[in-house]
């Protein structure tokens, strides 16, 4: 081949490579964020001070998370805090990616359409922003979305599906106690027909008459109060455990002599019942966390 075709052979590529890249762009359908619609407008300004309300409408529940006084709540309930922060931190690294269908004949394929659409409501500005959001899409943590009313489905990039598919019970806080175990001073066990008390020393906690405890339940029950209580569920209306007697407590008191926390449990060997003082939720925990809190005389006296 001549220095000259060969010159000719590569400028042809050229302007084939050109004329691809050019129709590449026109195909994409306007991509990423500044996608035509206004799909990534649903998400401008939009965080955990900004909201007051969040709507996740899924088939055959609304689940509704409302901030007031900077504290949620969903369904009325108390909110966990972790979930709301991580749906916010979701919004805020969402991305608008691909033009994907704009024949409404591929919505129902796509789950944007009927009754499996799930639907984001975001109040927002003195507006409600709506989102339908589909199926997972090709990508991990994608999906398809559009808004109401328009045809055009895009690719949503980011783990905001994963919010819009949790239950009421996922939402709803399970911490049941969160206390400063520093300023425990006395502590009074009930469990089985059996009562005891425990008192901190200057060294080291012991029984009320000065007779020596078991150190690792001690510190069990200190660690359920700061924080590790995390109820497995709720009980429910009609759930068996419910209707069982109460099986024991804990109560807290600081070195006044106010009540710290005061923790009341079910009786039974599995899962149990419990009930946290200035708090009407009856929660479901598990049975050796039960042991934790509400520990027996034998497993806190010391062995021989």
């Amino acid at each position: 081949m001549s220095e000259r075709a060969l010159k000719q052979l590569v400028g042809a590529l050229a302007v084939v490579v050109a004329l691809w890249f050019v129709a590449s762009l026109f195909s994409r359908g306007g991509g990423s964020i500044d996608a035509p619609g206004g799909l990534d407008a649903t998400f401008d300004g939009v965080d955990e001070t900004s909201v007051t309300a969040v709507r996740f409408v899924q088939p055959g529940e609304t689940i509704e998370l409302v901030r007031g006084d900077d504290v949620w709540r969903v369904n009325g309930f108390r909110a966990d805090s972790g979930s709301v922060a991580r749906f916010f931190q979701s919004v805020d690294e969402a991305e608008v990616d691909d033009l994907v269908a704009t024949n409404p004949a591929n919505h129902q394929r796509m789950g944007v359409a009927g009754d499996s659409v799930r639907t984001l409501e975001i109040d927002v500005a003195g507006e409600t922003r709506s989102l339908l959001v589909g199926n997972t899409g090709p990508r991990f943590s994608s999906a398809y979305a559009r808004r109401p009313g328009e045809d055009e489905v895009y690719l949503l990039e980011g783990g905001l599906r994963t919010h819009l598919t949790r239950d009421l019970t996922g939402w709803r806080n399970r911490k049941m106690v969160a206390i400063d175990t520093s300023r425990v001073s006395r502590i009074e066990v009930e469990r089985d027909g059996e009562d005891f008390t425990l008192v901190r020393g200057d060294s080291a906690w012991t029984f009320e008459d000065g007779g020596p405890v078991a150190e690792r339940p001690v510190q069990s029950i200190l660690q359920e109060l700061a924080g590790a209580l995390v109820a497995a569920g709720f009980v429910a209306e009609g759930d068996s455990i419910g209707a069982l007697p109460q099986g024991g407590s804990t109560v807290a008191y600081s070195e006044a002599g106010d009540v710290l926390a005061e923790v009341t449990i079910g009786s039974g060997s599995g899962e149990r019942w419990a009930v946290a003082a200035g708090d009407s939720v009856r929660y479901r925990i598990a049975s050796f966390r039960a042991n934790l809190l509400v520990p027996t005389l034998e497993s806190v006296t010391p062995e021989d």
